[in-house]
């Protein structure tokens, strides 16, 4: 490829100016010293006293200033005051801001290294936008590639910066739409650790040419080792063994002992997941029956949470409760199985069915790669799913597994697609560990009901001393302080653990709380609720006390805590004897239907309880009833512009680009201040085929954000009208905005596009993160979950309202301004939540080139360029491509 030597000098050249020697020397000193001491209490505690006859805090101190000085005075930007004193460290928020500072020089850096060492532009600008990606830099990456896609010259290193900005920030078809327009194999081969992973995550098996044809070439071996790995990893999420197996094995051969030993030690780790390899190794299928105990391996990463551990301890003490039962299988477990028999409390005991049980090692979230044998049963329990790679999920199981689905949490409603859907419902109902998780499986049609957390059980294992002679306080993962021991519930050394041994060190956990400590001050789950089942005082502060894991496991008495107990035990009671005595399949899930009828009935009339705010439609109409409201007119297109703050500068360029490219009337109709009267007759002079109109002000009791309370009140304050076009004043239009008001929504409330950002895929998952931000009112996300989540039937896709056509008929008809301005008075959230909210999946998805957002996706044909909220430059470099 000709790259173009003056665009090569041209970088060099503002590389060597921007990366002056100094400034990387300043930055190399203080960085290390400034990431130790900023925002920490280390220097400001430390050299008041403590540490004095040593001198080193305040040697320390004294060097992070200083070195901080230097740096901020070789970077641009604010410093702190009195940064020469020494008691004095920068805050985190300005070292944060100069450490951007430096990502960006450092970026610029590698860029005219690479130039220097004689690396070929391509790749150099790869090795570059790779560092800024790193850094957060997504815009200035974007930035950058825009500028160089619209130079023929320079097309392909464009187009690979905005593939690499784009695998970070948005759905891998918006990267791929990229990258599938290169050619040039030496930036191919550059970028092969974004490049590949977004072909197969596109693409499928379809991309599996492209994997195969490049090994051919030999291009593989050049790759770099972490390329490998990413590539492998997306490769065996479709079950791509065979080239996974080609990829790994052949890096592992290449690879010295010295040499990167993460990657190693992933790659090895994926071998071992391979058809062959130790993890598909068949399971002892010795006894009459088997009997699954939950492990908590899978191919993307092995679990170092003490409390899954203490989770399974809980569930085998309701096999020990029987005394006739019988264990075969793993020596490991059965012998395990053997040692805790011997603490079974005698009150749960039961002589229970003379049977035998064959155990067998189940992986929670990697059982799909497993060789399981036929019939095997197990308690499904626990934090449902762990993704593989960030990609996929371990749902349906193995089809040889039968569960028993209780105490489950769903931590990601993404993972509830038709297949699990259908999974679900097939062994449900679902007993749920938190209430979150049953409005989530009951939005999408799934049977479930709350049955709490099954480590409230756990003290079966762990009968009471006569006499009780805990004392002192335990602080597990306790973020207030305090002087005593502590314990992190992370482990890392448990991954070379095997699974055995796990469990006898979470015995050992919880045995301190039975046995050890009188208090226990915690923010973990499996801490506080394993320690309330042995009997400690606990206090549990976890740092959001709306967080998703927590609804009805948060704030309940002692009476509340038995009943979740009480109602585990009685359970599986009832099923444990007929899964052991081989009862037909079909009677155990009628019987499950049955023990659990009365609590979804409980579930029922629970998730009935909550309803979102809905304002007075009274009072909406006089907020609007005195202002000055327009009228139709015929062929001619209304639009709203909206003016978030900071934009009003903007909506010039907007308006004439509009007024451009329309081929009819139209009216623009801004909020109320975003210009003043001499302002809009400036602009009406310029238009030649519309008119600028500025709206009349409103207002509502609780609701201060303006512009918020003006969109909601859109179906009121244009009444007549049978639709309205939206748009941003930060974008720029390309087309004729008038096209839209003609496109054809049915009983679509609004045309929108749908979401393009990363994570962005789950209207369920976007409720979810609203309600943890209630912060301490976990009631009131509670309430919120279940009123938003009512009347669903299925997940939708959240939609990007900021470039839409309302479609004013349908949205008066369902009342959805009461709705919104409701939910603007009452709850803090914003209008945007709001809508997606009140449409939910009722809207038409809006042709992508009506909304490009440069930060997450360009287009060769952008009808409007959106970079509201992002840097302006982002668009023309688009529209100037």
């Amino acid at each position: 490829m000709t790259t173009g030597r003056n665009a090569a000098d041209r970088y060099l050249s503002k590389g060597r100016e921007l990366v002056k020697p100094v400034v990387l020397g300043i930055a190399r000193r203080a960085l290390p010293v400034v990431e130790r001491a900023s925002g920490t209490k280390y220097v400001r505690e430390r050299a008041t006293g403590a540490g004095k006859s040593s001198g080193k805090p305040k040697k320390i101190a004294t060097e992070t200033a200083r070195a901080y000085r230097k740096l901020a005075t070789g970077l641009h930007g604010a410093t702190a005051e009195n940064t020469d004193g020494w008691t004095v460290a920068p805050s985190t928020r300005e070292v944060d801001a100069k450490a951007r500072q430096l990502a960006r020089l450092k970026a610029h850096a590698a860029l005219s290294d690479s130039l220097t060492q004689g690396s070929s532009f391509g790749p150099a600008v790869v090795k570059a936008g790779r560092s800024l990606v790193a850094a957060g830099h997504l815009a200035d990456t974007v930035s950058v590639g825009l500028n160089l896609r619209s130079n023929p010259s320079t097309e392909e290193a464009g187009r690979v910066l905005l593939g690499m900005a784009y695998q970070r920030s948005s759905d891998p078809e918006v990267a791929w739409a990229q990258f599938e327009k290169i050619e040039d194999r030496e930036i191919i081969v550059a970028a092969a650790e974004e490049y590949y992973p977004t072909a197969i995550d596109t693409l499928g098996h379809e991309a599996l040419p492209l994997l195969e044809s490049a090994d051919k070439a030999g291009e593989t071996d050049k790759w770099s080792a972490k390329a490998v790995l990413r590539t492998a990893e997306s490769a065996f999420c479709i079950d791509a063994f065979d080239q996974v197996r080609t990829l790994v094995e052949a890096r592992l051969d290449q690879m010295e002992d010295d040499a990167d030993s993460a990657v190693r030690y992933e790659l090895n780790r994926m071998r071992d997941w391979l058809p062959g390899g130790k993890h598909l190794e068949p399971l002892p299928t010795a006894g009459k029956r088997n009997f699954g105990v939950l492990s908590y391996d899978q191919p993307g990463i092995r679990s170092r949470n003490i409390g899954d551990y203490i989770q399974t301890i809980a569930s085998i003490g309701h096999l020990l409760r029987y005394e006739n039962l019988s264990f075969t299988g793993d020596n490991g477990l059965t012998d395990l199985f053997a040692k805790l028999r011997q603490s079974v409390k005698e009150e749960r005991k039961y002589a229970g069915p003379e049977a035998e049980l064959n155990l067998v090692e189940v992986y929670r979230d990697g059982n799909v790669y497993q060789d399981i044998p036929e019939d095997t049963w197990y308690i499904a329990f626990g934090w449902y799913m762990h993704d593989i790679f960030g990609k996929s999920f371990n749902i349906p199981f193995h089809p040889n597994l039968r569960p028993i689905l209780l105490s489950v949490f769903v931590r990601y409603p993404e993972m509830l697609t038709p297949d699990a859907i259908a999974y679900l419902k097939k062994y449900g109902p679902v007993g749920c560990r938190d209430w979150q998780s049953v409005a989530v499986l009951r939005a999408v049609g799934v049977p479930a009901f709350f049955s709490g957390c099954l480590t409230t059980t756990v003290d079966t294992l762990f009968p009471a001393p006569s006499a009780d002679h805990r004392t002192g306080t335990l602080r597990v993962d306790w973020t207030k302080g305090g002087k005593g021991p502590t314990k992190k519930q992370t482990v890392t050394a448990i991954r070379d653990k095997s699974f055995p041994e796990n469990l006898e060190l979470a015995r050992n956990w919880v045995a301190d709380y039975a046995y050890k400590y009188k208090q226990v001050l915690t923010s973990r789950l499996h801490a506080n609720l394993p320690a309330r089942s042995v009997g400690a005082d606990v206090e549990f502060e976890p740092k959001n006390k709306s967080d998703s894991r927590f609804g009805g496991l948060i704030g309940i008495n002692e009476d509340e805590f038995d009943a979740i107990r009480n109602g585990i035990l009685d359970k599986l009671s009832v099923l444990l004897p007929l899964i052991a005595t081989g009862t037909p399949e079909d009677e155990i899930y009628a019987k499950w239907a049955e023990i659990t009828a009365d609590d979804m009935a409980v579930a029922d009339e629970y998730l009935a309880s909550a309803n979102l705010p809905v304002a007075d439609s009274t009072a909406i109409a006089a907020s609007v009833n005195d202002v000055e409201r327009p009228v139709p007119e015929q062929d001619c297109t209304d639009i709203f512009m909206t003016v978030d703050n900071g934009e009003q500068p903007l909506v010039p360029t907007m308006l004439k680009s509009i007024d451009a490219h329309a081929s009819q009337p139209y009216r623009v109709w801004l909020p109320s201040g975003a210009l003043d009267l001499g302002e809009v007759d400036e602009l009406q002079a310029v238009l030649s085929n519309g008119s600028v109109h500025i709206l009349a002000p409103v207002s509502f009791d609780g609701i201060a954000n303006t512009n918020d309370l003006v969109q909601a009140l859109l179906p009121e304050l244009f009444p007549e009208h049978e639709r309205l076009v939206v748009v941003p004043a930060g974008a720029e239009a390309s087309a004729d905005l008038t096209e839209l008001s003609a496109i054809g929504l049915g009983d679509a409330l609004i045309a929108a596009k749908h979401d393009v950002r990363k994570n962005r895929s789950s209207g369920l998952t976007l409720m979810r993160r609203i309600a943890s931000s209630f912060g301490d009112d976990h009631v009131g996300a509670l309430k919120f979950v279940f009123a938003t989540h009512a009347g669903m039937s299925e997940d939708f896709t959240p939609f990007d309202p900021q470039i839409a056509v309302l479609n004013l008929n349908e949205l008066r008809h369902e009342g959805t301004a009461e709705r919104i301005v409701g939910l603007l008075a009452d709850i803090d959230i914003s209008y945007v939540d709001a809508l997606q909210i009140a449409v939910g999946g009722r809207y038409r998805d809006l042709d992508s080139d009506w909304n490009v957002r440069a930060n997450w996706e360009t287009s060769d044909n952008p009808k409007i360029v959106n970079w509201s909220r992002q840097t302006r430059h982002f668009g023309q470099m688009a529209l100037n491509r």
